[in-house]
């Protein structure tokens, strides 16, 4: 299971950075920083601009992973810093 939670992790950063560089491209750079520092209000943008942005898959995929991400460490319990202490 850690496995595909790396995996849903990975991918979430990718598309991330994806819608990252939207919005970059199209609030400029003050926003773009914010959107750095607060993944949320990347997150919440891309779903705000989807449409006209042409991101709608990139952001289905990204909320499937996180919700995937977010159900595996709830149903299967899996826990990453355990094996580091």
């Amino acid at each position: 299971m850690e496995a595909i939670l790396y995996l849903a992790g990975l991918g979430s950063l990718i598309c991330f950075i994806l819608v990252l560089i939207k919005l970059f491209k199209k609030q400029g750079v003050g926003l773009g920083i914010l959107g750095i520092i607060c993944a949320l209000y990347t997150f919440i943008w891309g779903w705000i601009h989807a449409k006209k942005q042409g991101i709608q898959n990139i952001m289905l995929i990204w909320t499937i992973l996180i919700v995937l991400g977010i159900v595996i460490n709830y149903v299967f319990g899996v826990n990453l810093w355990e094996q580091y202490r």
